[in-house]
């Protein structure tokens, strides 16, 4: 018996283990994200938002991201772990504005740290270049960002078991059969194409959430565990999980949430799908802003020409 539970226990670290480098490998390969697997507990995390002229167009993006780059990881020990290109708004708030050029997510010791430099003229000159801007923090808890890919994983095993319909590849629905919501939405990321030319296997969905009533929280949590199976199945999902921290004081969200999703071409079977159509009114929020981005962290250093 006890041959059999070390077997059954060593199958099941194995597991665990190659379930994390899969989501690991995504990570570093298609989202070009440097975020540590191990950090200490005082470490702090903020999400940056910049508005670029248009008329500078992908140079000047380029130019704003390498700058606020170089800014950031010069002092006070923080480091850029993703960057990307803001494809499209997925959802508007009602706090913030919704259009947006580039996001990136960075990491500090702690948040005096971050404080240190978000108060330095370095910062401020590089972020007052742009159109507009807007920080926001967050607490990243190492242990449930580590769980992550453990729980999707565990959650593929119990659809299995228990035989639930596969929710991939998704069933395509014709466009008149969709409802208003979601046509105006697959029109809408239309222009996630033009950013094929940069990538188009991987789109890292940035959310700021402030959860709703209690009803809407309801329809929420069963939204959520609809698209948790898919991504259980599929092999993407959250990449960046935890507590929003508001560092200006104006503007209240309760967490934030960086999502994976495998490409544009997956990002419109899902929109276009009679899976969305039957979920997608589900996600119900008392606001968030959520921006689809395409990766371009290894783009900004050498500058791409």
């Amino acid at each position: 018996m006890s041959v059999f539970f070390a077997l059954g226990l060593g199958a099941l670290l194995a597991a665990g283990v190659w379930q994390q480098l899969r989501y690991w490998r995504v990570r570093r390969e298609r989202l070009e994200d440097l975020q540590p697997f191990i950090y200490p507990g005082a470490t702090f995390h903020t999400v940056t938002f910049l508005k670029v002229d248009t008329a500078l167009g992908r140079k000047g993006e380029f130019a704003a991201l390498r700058a606020l780059r170089r800014v950031i990881e010069a002092s006070n020990g923080g480091r850029v772990v993703y960057a990307g290109l803001v494809g499209v708004n997925m959802a508007a708030s009602t706090q913030l504005p919704n259009d947006w050029s580039a996001v990136v997510l960075a990491q500090y010791p702690s948040k005096e740290a971050f404080q240190r430099q978000y108060e330095a003229a370095e910062l401020s000159h590089i972020l007052s270049g742009c159109e507009r801007s807007y920080v926001h923090g967050f607490q990243r808890p190492m242990l449930l960002n580590l769980l992550l890919p453990l729980a999707l994983g565990l959650m593929r095993v119990r659809d299995i078991v228990l035989r639930r319909a596969p929710i991939l590849p998704f069933e395509p629905l014709a466009y008149e059969d969709a409802l208003p919501p979601i046509q105006a939405k697959r029109r809408e990321i239309l222009c996630l194409d033009d950013y094929r030319d940069i990538r188009d296997d991987a789109i890292l969905i940035v959310n700021l959430i402030q959860p709703g009533t209690a009803q809407q929280r309801e329809a929420d949590r069963a939204y959520t565990r609809a698209m948790m199976s898919g991504m259980a199945e599929g092999g993407y999902g959250p990449m960046h999980m935890g507590r929003a921290v508001s560092v200006d004081g104006e503007f209240q969200y309760k967490q934030f949430v960086a999502v994976y999703y495998p490409g544009i071409d997956h990002m419109h079977a899902m929109i276009g799908s009679s899976f969305m159509n039957r979920v997608g009114p589900g996600k119900q929020l008392g606001d968030t802003l959520a921006v689809a981005t395409i990766p371009v962290l290894a783009d900004l250093d050498p500058p791409r020409p």
